[in-house]
């Protein structure tokens, strides 16, 4: 994964999302208002069906390929320390060993 670059957001709100297919995480920012009153408000952001959800603080951790719409999907973390470390234990660099 040579092109795909780490990324840590500053801290910022989000959606824990309890999904069909696990927990998913969302921007806030993306849904456009800080309490969705119902499913409809994720379903566009989600992979499975959203069913339960809470509004959280905290760094965003992914792998991104700068240009280009690959991703992994957003884990977070509450502190950036958190977030580099996962990132590093779950994506090591090629170079480095697993």
């Amino acid at each position: 994964m040579a092109f795909m670059e780490r990324q840590i957001t500053r801290k910022c709100s989000w959606y824990r999302v309890e999904t069909s297919q696990g927990t998913e995480f969302v921007d806030a920012d993306l849904v456009g208002k800080q309490e969705p009153a119902d499913s409809d408000g994720l379903k566009d952001y989600c992979e499975g069906i959203p069913v339960s959800w809470e509004l959280i603080k905290g760094h965003g951790a992914r792998l991104s390929a700068p240009g280009y719409l690959d991703c992994t999907e957003w884990a977070v973390f509450d502190t950036a320390e958190e977030a580099q470390k996962y990132l590093e234990e779950n994506y090591p660099d090629e170079d480095e060993e697993a």
